[in-house]
């Protein structure tokens, strides 16, 4: 990639989800102080049958609700900060390597996490899959209804980490976020207790601890000086990955979102593997950013 991310790209199909990723978006965006830009991108579904022709009206109205779409929406969100920046852009294009490709230009994708849009649900599904896995920025998926009122206490931001070098860059965009929202930063390391670790070998109970909570402070060793408002509380858990990351404290405010890495390998097996961020976008409450990228040098 050549150049400075200075905007937050959002894919949006006209669903629920897709709306309330476009103003978790906006509010994003207010506090990196960068722009906008809105991007629907549709494909007519191919038609079985030789010699068909797709209607060229039926084109048109695409556009013209695609053009409607990016409209309103932006109108929405200047509503909502009138300082912000805010493009928008329709093709006719399969939405997942569009995405892809103009995420490398982008600090930060935002997605629905479903879409009732003109494109079949199992390919809208599989947007957020594609996304996610081969995104060239952070992906964060956004369940509808999950926007906090302005003046509500600001929840923690959740880490879930695994041990594994590939998941740094995850440890510094959670940092960052808890900073830019003045949030506590709960870091998260999930032990399976059923799934296999290392040579298979038993290992005794205060010996695994100590392994444990030496993983989580690797983990976290140096990012603490260069964030020093972030308030850290490292917790080791035991249980399923999905589970244990969505369990919140009931006496405090909601999750601001939870951050995780995408295909960890660390040395706890079933941790942050594609298919568990996956599982936990389809189950989260609330927003889910996946982070891939090279490995970020510690400070």
């Amino acid at each position: 990639m050549t150049g400075v991310r200075q905007q937050i790209l959002v894919g949006l199909d006209g669903s629920p989800e897709s709306l309330t990723a476009a103003r978790w978006a906006a509010r994003e965006a207010g506090l990196r102080h960068v722009a906008v830009q809105l991007v629907h991108a549709f494909d007519i579904p191919v038609f079985a049958g030789w010699g068909y022709a797709i209607p060229t009206d039926l084109t048109e109205e695409l556009y013209r609700a695609g053009e409607q779409l990016l409209a309103d929406v932006a109108h929405q969100l200047r509503a909502q900060d009138p300082e912000l920046e805010i493009t928008g852009r329709q093709v006719r294009a399969d939405p997942r390597p569009v995405l892809v490709q103009w995420s490398e230009r982008a600090v930060l994708t935002v997605v629905g996490t479903r879409g009732g849009g003109r494109i079949p649900e199992a390919i809208l599904g599989s947007v957020t899959q594609h996304l996610t896995a081969h995104g060239r920025s952070p992906v964060a998926v956004i369940p509808a209804g999950t926007m906090r009122d302005d003046g509500a206490p600001a929840g923690p931001v959740v880490l879930g980490v695994d041990g594994s070098r590939t998941s740094e860059a995850a440890v510094e965009f959670a940092f960052d976020e808890a900073d830019r929202r003045r949030a506590a930063l709960h870091a998260v390391l999930v032990v399976d207790d059923v799934a296999p670790r290392g040579s298979g070998w038993a290992v005794a109970p205060d010996a695994a601890a100590d392994e444990e909570h030496a993983v989580l402070a690797e983990q976290l060793a140096g990012w603490a000086e260069k964030y020093p408002d972030v308030v850290v509380t490292p917790q080791v858990r035991h249980g399923r990955t999905v589970p244990e990351l969505l369990r919140a404290d009931p006496q405090g405010p909601a999750p601001e979102l939870i951050v995780v890495g995408s295909r960890g390998r660390g040395g706890f097996s079933g941790l942050l593997l594609g298919s568990t961020s996956h599982a936990l976008i389809g189950h989260s409450p609330w927003p889910v950013v996946v982070v891939r990228g090279a490995v970020t040098e510690r400070p």
